[in-house]
């Protein structure tokens, strides 16, 4: 009696540990899915990043390791003949020589842009198809010995994954471009999971074949974010990372094999392959996240003007377009200043540039000082700026470029040994009495400010 009291604990834990086991590892293998629902539900779909030197790079760092891992999993079929690992071969051989095209057209992503985009769900396509014909033949055929190196074999599946070039090239100027981008990628997300569902019915429990499970669920899942993705937003980078995750995981599972049986149904340390695994899911949120940050300080780039630190003309005009829309909600004023300094070229040319650079940089720093948090300021160009006051008239537009005017003429630059004074001339507009586009109102600020230079400079014209 006290040995099945004994023995039952032990079997309960160890069932629950089994249950715990595979609830992480599915967990793991639908990480990604948060990812693409977080980007989906809550990001801007129009944020992009577009580097096309930086995705040519990651492309080529692709084909090299997969080029290299094809190599390696061509030396495994060698030795144990599985015809499984002949598959695989040919999956990674077929993803190498078909998605190098997809880094080889970046440059046509404005011009062509379906004979950028299509050989990637190509390749993806190519490599889901192979993988399922591998599994297929898993455990279930031995090629014989003589039989394994014949170059014709090799050479018949390069030619066909060379016709699936050509093919794509010419369906990428057809009408079904569009249609083919998601059929292709509808029919890798199909593939993948037919796969899993074949290594769940089959039992098949193998830790490398663990792997080869997460592997397609990770692929599965790249192509959903690629489905629901535009080019060069997050999601689409996140398709990407989503499957070199799994590329990297199942290149991790073909390394393990070479280094030890070099055979993908007898391996060992099943505990470090795990370990492996979590760590490459780390890696890849970390290249997410690394991504983020660098897709945050461009954005930041592109909207700052270097110099002054005011934003430039780009950003002003989205900011303004913003709180236009705002204001037409809510019914509040929004007024805008058009500001140019006094006299900018005799600076120039009798104090030089440097001079100039530091009067503009001092002129935006005592705005900033001047303006309510909720104040805007834009360098459109040269010594011109635009100030965006929401929640102001055009007397309270007035009275803040009073404020500045008088703040700006008791300012002293010091440049070496010179000491500048300097002025600026001001116009102000409000959005509805003087227009009701963007255009029209900065036109009006714009002619006020000019007559602000005609009446004398240093001064504020509201009307």
């Amino acid at each position: 009696m006290s040995i099945t009291h004994a023995r039952e604990p032990r079997d309960f834990v160890r069932t629950l540990s089994k249950g715990y086991a595979t609830l992480i590892l599915a967990i793991l293998g639908l990480s990604p899915s948060f990812a693409i629902a977080y980007l989906y539900f809550f990001q801007d779909p129009g944020l992009r990043f577009e580097h096309h030197t930086f995705h040519e790079i990651a492309i080529g760092v692709s084909v090299l390791q997969s080029g290299f891992i094809s190599y390696v999993t061509w030396r495994c079929y060698l030795h144990s003949g599985e015809a499984f690992l002949r598959w695989l071969t040919l999956a990674f051989l077929g993803f190498t020589l078909i998605y190098g095209l997809h880094g080889a057209f970046t440059g046509s992503a404005h011009d062509h842009v379906w004979l950028f985009i299509l050989y990637g769900p190509a390749s993806r396509l190519t490599m889901a198809t192979c993988l399922l014909a591998a599994l297929m033949t898993y455990k279930r055929q031995v090629i014989a010995i003589g039989k394994r190196s014949h170059g014709s074999y090799w050479l018949f599946w390069i030619s066909v994954f060379m016709l699936i070039n050509v093919f794509v090239f010419f369906l990428a100027d057809s009408a079904w471009a569009s249609w083919a981008r998601m059929v292709m990628e509808i029919a890798a997300l199909c593939i993948s999971l037919i796969c899993v569902v074949i290594i769940i019915a089959r039992r098949i429990r193998s830790p490398l074949m663990t792997i080869y499970a997460l592997s397609l669920l990770f692929f599965a899942q790249s192509s959903l974010s690629f489905i629901l993705s535009h080019i060069w937003n997050h999601q689409w980078w996140l398709a990407h990372v989503i499957f070199a995750s799994g590329f990297m995981a199942l290149s991790y599972g073909v390394i393990q094999a070479f280094l030890t049986t070099r055979s993908f149904s007898k391996v060992y340390s099943q505990t470090e392959l795990m370990d492996q695994i979590k760590s490459e899911k780390a890696r890849a949120e970390d290249a997410l996240l690394e991504l983020q940050r660098a897709h945050k300080d461009l954005e930041n780039l592109a909207a700052i003007d270097p110099l002054t630190g005011a934003a430039n003309r780009r950003e002003f005009l989205a900011r303004s377009a913003e709180e236009i829309s705002r204001a037409v909600r809510s019914g509040a004023p929004l007024a805008m200043l058009m500001a140019d300094l006094d006299h900018f070229k005799h600076i120039n040319d009798n104090y030089g540039h440097q001079a100039g650079d530091k009067v503009l940089e001092v002129f935006v720093a005592t705005a900033k000082e001047a303006l309510r948090p909720s104040d805007f300021i834009g360098r459109l160009g040269g010594e011109e700026f635009a100030l965006l006051l929401p929640d102001a008239t055009c007397e309270t537009a007035g009275i803040v470029a009073e404020r500045l005017r008088s703040m700006v003429e008791s300012k002293i630059v010091t440049v070496g040994s010179a000491r500048l004074r300097f002025t600026v001339s001001f116009g102000a507009a409000q959005y509805g009495p003087d227009g009701t586009t963007y255009e029209s109102v900065i036109e009006v600020a714009d002619s006020r400010m000019y007559r602000a230079k005609r009446e004398g400079r240093n001064r504020v014209v509201v009307q």
